[in-house]
């Protein structure tokens, strides 16, 4: 598990990243908080105890878009462990049937551009350029670390770079094609 810093307490373990599939997981003293599930449950729950976790720690999940590889493993975790889910309103509106049913009391609406707070934990939402509904991704921040989630973006404007460029950890993912950029993929 990677510590941004060994004494605070705040930890980041980057469990997959691609187009295979997406999910992060994020630890303070007081939230288990992972960031999209876009593998099977049964494949997030061996990557988690890789790091020594386990699903069941889990309490918060942050979905970033509707897209199949950070919603795959979504329902069924839901379902199995009962933790609440975040996502903006076009994103729940877009999910894909295959997720399932999920309980209204996990569902919670987290709008681009807002700041949660989870216990020790400010999450600050921001929006990228991304062929889905409303895709936003997060700026966690705990004591005085920033850890900054930026994928699937086709460009990174002025506010992200100084977003970035203030972080003491960041996960950049991105393709470059020229093509897709000008369809708006």
């Amino acid at each position: 598990m990677n510590e941004l810093n060994h004494t605070s307490g705040f930890k980041v373990s980057i469990l997959a990243s691609g187009s295979s599939g997406n999910c992060t997981y994020i630890e303070t003293p007081k939230r288990k908080i992972l960031v999209d599930c876009g593998l099977s449950g049964k494949k997030i729950q061996a990557l988690m105890n890789e790091v020594g976790r386990d699903l069941s720690d889990v309490d918060t999940v942050l979905v970033t878009h509707e897209h199949r590889d950070h919603i795959n493993g979504l329902g069924v975790l839901a379902r199995r462990y009962g933790f609440d889910i975040y996502a903006n309103e076009a994103t729940w509106q877009s999910l894909p049937t295959s997720v399932g049913v999920i309980k209204n009391e996990q569902k919670h609406i987290f709008e681009m551009g807002e700041v949660l707070t989870l216990g020790d934990i400010d999450i600050q939402s921001f929006g990228v350029s991304h062929d889905a509904a409303a895709p936003q991704f997060y700026s966690f921040h705990y004591e005085n670390k920033q850890f900054v989630m930026l994928t699937d973006t086709g460009y990174v404007n002025d506010r992200l770079r100084a977003l970035l460029r203030n972080a003491d950890a960041y996960l950049i993912e991105s393709n470059h094609d020229l093509e897709m950029l000008r369809m708006g993929a």
